[in-house]
């Protein structure tokens, strides 16, 4: 049985983040064929497009990190109706310079709160550099 790799994001910074625990329990209830790794966010400096010729080792990490992925979660809260901050950085970072982006699917979780639909729709225009498919988690 083929194993397959999948990165997550926790969009929250806080160690005491409900989207950190979601996250371990989401691994716990998911299928063993699934091998997931944490993407980590908050040791990167904010995105520049000065830094496109010259990456900082924290983003040269994080693109290698989804580049051996072959599917990337978010779990992550929404805030002000969007995705927080630190996880928008973190996909400017991924997705840039363009047209050296891995293709990669990403799974965007549901949540049952009406504003999560926002921040699922700003990683879905956020990704939409990438060569890459969203699909709903389920």
């Amino acid at each position: 049985m083929a194993t397959y790799q999948v990165g997550y994001f926790v969009g929250s910074l806080s160690s005491k983040s409900i989207n950190r625990i979601l996250s371990k329990a989401l691994i716990r209830l998911a299928p063993h064929d699934l091998e997931f790794t944490e993407i980590s966010i908050g040791d990167l400096q904010l995105y520049s497009p000065d830094y496109d010729e010259d990456y900082p080792a924290e983003a040269i990490a994080l693109k290698e990190a989804i580049g051996r992925s072959d599917a990337v979660l978010f779990v992550t809260p929404q805030y002000n109706r969007s995705i927080p901050g630190a996880l928008k950085n973190a996909i400017d970072w991924a997705s840039r310079p363009w047209g050296r982006t891995p293709s990669i699917t990403f799974l965007l979780p549901l949540s049952a709160h009406p504003l999560a639909r926002s921040a699922r729709r700003s990683v879905s225009r956020a990704c939409a550099g990438y060569s890459a498919s969203a699909t709903r988690a389920r």
